[in-house]
């Protein structure tokens, strides 16, 4: 039970700061410059943080292929050394 409440406390917590990072548009009139400025900010600042997250996932996946690569170059070489 500590457990879950815990996890849902950590949440709540992430998620009230994401949701805080995230300008708010609604009190100015739509088709308005400050409006359009204001939402073009909000969608630069999400596929800003959206590109990074996809640039680590994409190093960490990287990383794990070369090093099985390497892993099986060295199982190839150790088994050609033990045929001579």
């Amino acid at each position: 039970m500590k457990k879950i409440a815990t996890f849902l406390t950590i949440y709540f917590i992430t998620t009230n700061i994401l949701l805080a990072e995230e300008k708010k548009c609604s009190g100015i009139k739509k088709l308005s410059k400050e409006f359009l400025s204001c939402t073009a900010e909000n969608i630069k600042e999400i596929s800003a943080k959206k590109t990074k997250e996809i640039k680590k996932g994409v190093e960490i996946k990287s990383n794990q292929i070369k090093d099985g690569t390497k892993k099986i170059g060295n199982k190839i070489k150790d088994k050609l050394k033990k045929k001579e």
